[in-house]
């Protein structure tokens, strides 16, 4: 976790599907940077649904998402 303003915050790590590259952010990864796959949002059908973003508005950040919206394999929230 790294310190925002004396705030903790998460940090989300994701493994890529294609090339297995790990990623370390504090935002949902858009693409991989090693083999530049596009990844979709967690909860991409919820969010576009709800209403009409702009697809970079459904990236979450690392505090916005919870433990149970992970994808099991691929994503952990440290």
């Amino acid at each position: 976790m790294t310190e925002n303003n004396g705030m903790s915050r998460k940090i989300i790590i994701k493994q890529c599907h294609i090339c297995n590259h790990v990623i370390e952010t504090l935002n949902e990864p858009q693409r991989c940077p090693k083999c530049q796959k596009s990844y979709l949002p967690l909860n991409y059908f919820h969010k576009i649904h709800s209403h009409e973003p702009q697809i970079e508005e459904l990236f979450s950040s690392s505090d916005e998402l919870l433990e149970e919206e992970l994808i099991k394999g691929l994503y952990v929230l440290w």
